[in-house]
């Protein structure tokens, strides 16, 4: 039988459409310690020509940010003649993170170097592991 998307991956909403231009947002930090892999995307809405959606993911020990450090290096979306840059998605492994130091939390931090401009992210679970 076949499984549904909605039931071997979790979505969850990081950063809710917001202002990411005039200040960096950075999301709350979320528990994946059961997700064999996970995947950042982000958007943006419509910016000048050559405006940069940047998006750097992070990761703590706790949902507080303890310790927080970034997680890989951050990736950059240029936005052409008024349209909204390219979509990012971003993928992690398991072995991507320092998880035998408990950096078993992850965040997304959003900015355009231009302000009053929206952007967005949410994180999707996969090879997630049952643990009662």
């Amino acid at each position: 039988m076949t499984a549904k998307l909605t039931e071997t991956l979790a979505f969850q909403a990081l950063v809710a459409p917001q202002d990411v231009g005039t200040a960096p947002v950075t999301s709350a930090y979320v528990d994946v310690t059961d997700a064999g892999r996970i995947v950042l995307l982000a958007k943006a809405g419509a910016v000048t020509a050559a405006k940069i959606l940047t998006v750097q993911a992070k990761q703590a020990t706790s949902a507080a940010g303890a310790g927080a450090k970034n997680l890989g290096a951050a990736v950059q979306s240029v936005g052409v003649g008024g349209a909204a840059p390219p979509d990012v998605e971003i993928e992690f492994g398991e072995h991507d993170f320092d998880a035998k130091n408990g950096f078993t939390f992850v965040a997304v931090t959003l900015s355009i170097d231009e302000a009053a401009k929206l952007g967005s992210a949410c994180l999707v679970q996969g090879n997630r592991r049952y643990v009662p």
